[in-house]
Formats: C-alpha cells, structure tokens, sequence
C-alpha cells in the first residue's frame, strides 16, 4: 500500500511538472512583451531578447542584462566600422569628422558595457546613469556632428549604426525603469 502511495504522489507530480511548463514559457513570453512594449522600439527590443536563449526564462533585470549585451554588441559594430572608415579613407573631410566621432564611439561602447556592471553592483539607477550622462552624449555628439555637415558623405552604414545604438539606449533605459 505504501508503495501505491508512493507511485501515486510520483505520478502526480511528474503530471503537474509537465502540464505548467508550458505556462512558464509563456510567462516569459509574456514578460518580454510587455517590457519591450514599454519601449520606443517594441521590435527591436524583442529581436534581441529573443535572439538570447536565457531571454524566455529571465526576469526583468535579466532582460536588462541582454539588452545592455546586444547594445555593447551594435556600438562595437559602430566603432570598428567607424574606425576602419576613418582609417582607411582618403576624403579629408570625412576624415576630420570621423576623427572627433571613432573615439566618441568606442568610449560609449565602453560606456553602455559598464551599465551592466553598475546594475549588478547598484543596481537600476547608476546603470541608468551610466547610459544617460555616458553613452547618450557621444552618440547624440556624432548624431548632430553629421546633421550638422550634410555635405560629407557620411556612409548610410554608419548613420544607421547610429540610430541603432542611440535606440539601443533607449530601450536599455526602458527596461531599467521596469525594475
């Protein structure tokens, strides 16, 4: 009898495990939604906490943590396409604009890269910090740079870079403000 017991409670929650897992994943479906909802780019910020395996399963401060990644990892692209183009170009004048705008950008890589770290050593508001007095004034600073000199041919890459990174900050900022 005991044995039956046993089988049975086994059973049951061998049962129960696996008819709420399903829940569980929707959950966190549901989580990166509604975070990513309260974004200025719902999409964007999906793409990447999606493109995380971890993304299903985290909590908000996880899903900062892979919003903070996939930003660091867009404003690394930026710099070295940025830097390579500085380098390698033989027009002067983009060269000059590049030249204030290469370092502007791998500071706010720099920058965006230690909001994670803020943010599992004091928390939400020094990584929000990080992003608005750091990150945001070197990418708005080569954001303005360039609308300012229409007449250099800045690389559509770049400038789309740009936008990128500046909207990866942005919805870094909005998850930071849901924990």
């Amino acid at each position: 009898m005991a044995n039956f017991g046993l089988c049975l409670f086994t059973l049951s929650l061998f049962t129960l495990t696996f008819t709420l897992q399903p829940f569980q994943v929707t959950s966190s479906g549901a989580t990166i939604i509604d975070v990513c909802n309260k974004t200025p780019n719902p999409t964007q910020c999906e793409t990447c906490l999606r493109g995380d395996p971890k993304g299903e399963t985290a909590d908000v401060k996880g899903l900062a943590l892979i919003s903070i990644t996939c930003s660091t990892r867009d404003a690394d692209k930026l710099y070295t396409d940025t830097n390579n183009i500085y380098t390698n170009t033989k027009d002067p004048e983009l060269h000059n604009l590049l030249d204030s705008c290469w370092w502007r950008f791998l500071a706010a890589r720099d920058n965006i890269d230690s909001a994670g770290r803020l943010l599992g050593e004091k928390g939400s508001d020094a990584a929000k910090q990080a992003i608005n007095r750091d990150a945001i004034p070197d990418i708005s600073f080569c954001s303005d740079l360039f609308k300012k000199n229409p007449k250099v041919a800045v690389p559509s890459n770049i400038l789309d870079e740009v936008t990128v990174v500046s909207t990866d900050c942005q919805i870094i900022l909005g998850i930071l403000s849901n924990i």
